[in-house]
């Protein structure tokens, strides 16, 4: 259970990496590699150990990934797009904030654990039109949103 989509950004910026620890994501990289230009966020979920979300700091593609690695090919490349990298960073299977929900045209950012426990009071959300934003739908809807 936990964070489901491996991503990485071609950007580094101390706040980002604040958003990414504010999500839940732990650096595991050295201090050494804070001047980085690459940012990869991931969790090993179904490893003991390794259940705990990380984010690593490196310049190159190869590290720290190599080809026998689980995650490699996985990771989804946002380019310098922040908000794709964090709203694909948020996405969790047990708990619902920090994501985005939409009916298809609608959007909107969930800021509770669980959606339905605090926006059924709300006319405006039906949840049989509602859903938890795809990760097709999320590249889609921050597309052309680089610097």
């Amino acid at each position: 259970m936990g964070f489901t989509t491996p991503c990485f950004i071609r950007k580094n910026t101390p706040e980002l990496r604040k958003k990414l620890e504010e999500l839940g994501y732990i650096k595991n990289s050295p201090k050494w590699t804070d001047d980085c230009n690459i940012i990869w966020a991931y969790q090993y979920s179904e490893e003991k150990g390794f259940d705990t979300p990380h984010y690593v700091i490196a310049n190159a593609f190869d590290i720290p990934f190599d080809k026998h690695s689980r995650l490699c090919g996985k990771f989804i490349d946002c380019g310098t797009n922040e908000d794709l990298f964090l709203a694909l960073a948020a996405l969790m299977d047990d708990i619902d904030i920090h994501q985005w929900f939409t009916d298809g045209n609608k959007w909107f950012q969930c800021r509770f654990l669980k959606v339905g426990m605090h926006y059924s009071d709300k006319p405006e959300i039906l949840f049989e039109r509602w859903h938890k934003a795809t990760v097709e739908e999320l590249i889609e809807h921050f597309r052309g949103k680089e610097e």
